[in-house]
């Protein structure tokens, strides 16, 4: 094969790996679906949203008054600003729900490696929602409490 052929075929190569790339880039980040914020999903979404953003003031919003945990505690929160965050499941009952969220963090690998945490959120049915109650993540500790 003549040096010629060979660059054209290496250039088809490269040209069809980078489209691919891109498609893979923009089906991996399109946008979440908004849940309603009446449900517990909702409003777990809508304080995680509020967490990634680094709007505290919003997220203490969801957060239960009668629990330990408040905005001076997201303050000393800890997590990765290219965290990914996913609903595994919930279920709900009367007066309170549990929501299970995965957090994809990335490794520091080289090529891209990461791993997922499985987190609890517990939630109370209030006057005008759900509240999140208990120790959400990101925090490890709220009011004093380990």
């Amino acid at each position: 094969m003549s040096d010629h052929k060979a660059n054209k075929v290496l250039l088809i190569v490269v040209a069809a790996i980078a489209v691919v790339a891109l498609i893979v880039s923009v089906a991996l980040n399109k946008p979440a679906k908004q849940l309603d914020r009446t449900t517990p999903e909702g409003a777990v979404q809508a304080y995680l949203a509020a967490v990634v953003a680094g709007d505290f003031e919003t997220a203490g919003k969801w957060l239960d008054p009668k629990g330990n945990c408040r905005v001076v505690d997201l303050d000393r929160a800890y997590f990765a600003n290219d965290v990914k965050i996913s609903l595994k499941s919930s279920s709900e009952s009367s007066n309170s729900a549990v929501v299970k969220i995965g957090i994809e963090n990335s490794s520091g690998d080289p090529f891209g490696g990461s791993f997922t945490e499985d987190h609890t959120i517990r939630l109370v049915k209030a006057a005008n929602g759900w509240l999140i109650s208990g120790m959400p993540w990101p925090m490890y500790e709220c009011g004093g409490v380990k």
